[in-house]
């Protein structure tokens, strides 16, 4: 086990790695990743994994165009495999959200998003056959979006940054982290102490008890969040997009090996839930609702067989948007924490900028600063286009 580092991240999952890897490829390599289990076996294992950019806030937006930039050229940026799937993403929206839809629209246009609002016609011809079109009043088309590989993601930033020096130990728990002076001094694992100015909390539902290390009270919540896997029917060769169904509250998205998945979405009540004692299975309920919701909207699917279940976790914040920053209060501790169900797709971009703001003092290439964690008890968190409790 290394005694000194000059930064050490907690948490090896998505952005965790994400920022394991820009920090080495923007020079600092001497950096140490600490996983407490295997790589992306916390909230990134679960991830439903979509990439859409369909976001009512201004940083999420910028975030998400790079964070695709960076998906796209993952094998040059890595010399990993491709992991970036690029289905295009539809977004079907009910008539109370229709003028909100389109003011969303231009926000995007104007940021440099490629979207368009589609018709009906070109829908159901074009995008997806056999849909039923019964209550959607518009629907958007984002080429560039779609779905990427988790498990590819991760393993890729992570040995491309220790070729670059960096060094990362699974099944390695952080346990504490000393502090003086308000300052960070080391971080304590079973191995021993690594000596260190600058720690990174990307720990995922673990990141609100690696916070109370610190003294620091992170307004995070966990949740519970179960997806089903289903086979496609044999007249239905494949599932050409990913879909966010704001009118039934579904997303789904093509699987490999001819499967679909698919999720409830948001507003919907929230289950809380205990990272080290929840179950992975699903219920008997949310499979007939997932089911019952997939075939209204999809008749076409009539015969898909339900495979498999699964319930990963949300870490979410009061405004549904992470905390990316400095911690307040305590010198070198930095926060990339309250993934909130996005980041995942944001994490490529979130990883550059934390990176950028250790190493050169600022973010240049999106200001996160509305990310910044005092920004609630500064009465400026970020709200929602939409509304309910989802960004």
């Amino acid at each position: 086990m290394d005694k000194t580092a000059d930064a050490v991240i907690i948490g090896g999952g998505a952005l965790g790695t994400s920022i394991f890897f820009h920090l080495t490829h923007l020079g600092q390599t001497d950096v140490v990743l600490l996983e407490k289990g295997l790589l992306g076996s916390g909230s990134t294992r679960d991830t439903g994994a979509i990439v859409r950019q369909h976001y009512s806030n201004r940083v999420s937006i910028q975030l998400v165009v790079k964070s695709i930039e960076i998906f796209k050229n993952f094998p040059e940026l890595t010399d990993g495999p491709k992991i970036y799937q690029q289905t295009g993403w539809i977004f079907l929206v009910p008539a109370n959200a229709e003028e909100l839809f389109h003011q969303n629209i231009a926000l995007l246009k104007s940021l440099g998003v490629q979207t368009q609002e589609i018709g009906i016609e070109d829908l159901t011809s074009d995008h997806l056959p056999g849909i039923n079109v019964q209550d959607i009043a518009c629907a958007a088309y984002e080429p560039d979006s779609g779905w990427a590989d988790p498990y590819g993601m991760v393993s890729g930033f992570a040995n491309k940054a220790k070729k670059k020096g960096g060094r990362y130990y699974i099944e390695t728990p952080a346990r504490a982290i000393k502090i003086e002076r308000d300052k960070v001094q080391a971080v304590v694992t079973d191995q021993g102490e690594i000596s260190t100015p600058v720690v990174i909390n990307a720990a995922g539902p673990w990141a609100k008890a690696v916070g109370r290390w610190c003294n620091l009270d992170l307004p995070l919540e966990v949740t519970l969040e179960p997806e089903a896997i289903f086979k496609l029917p044999p007249e239905v060769s494949d599932f050409p997009r990913v879909v966010s169904n704001m009118v039934d509250r579904t997303y789904l998205r093509p699987e490999s090996g001819q499967c679909l998945l698919v999720g409830t979405g948001h507003p919907k009540e929230s289950q809380p839930g205990d990272p080290n004692n929840y179950t992975r299975d699903v219920s008997f309920d949310f499979i007939e609702e997932v089911s019952t919701r997939l075939l209204h909207r999809f008749p076409v699917l009539k015969g898909a067989a339900y495979l498999t279940g699964f319930t990963g976790l949300y870490t979410v914040t009061p405004d549904w948007n992470m905390i990316l920053g400095p911690a307040p209060g305590v010198n070198g501790l930095y926060l990339a924490v309250g993934g909130s169900g996005h980041s995942f797709k944001l994490a490529p971009a979130m990883g550059l900028c934390l990176a950028e703001m250790i190493v050169h003092g600022k973010a240049n290439t999106v200001d996160i600063s509305p990310l910044r964690a005092t920004r609630f008890e500064e009465g400026q968190p970020l709200h929602s286009t939409y509304g309910g409790n989802r960004a």
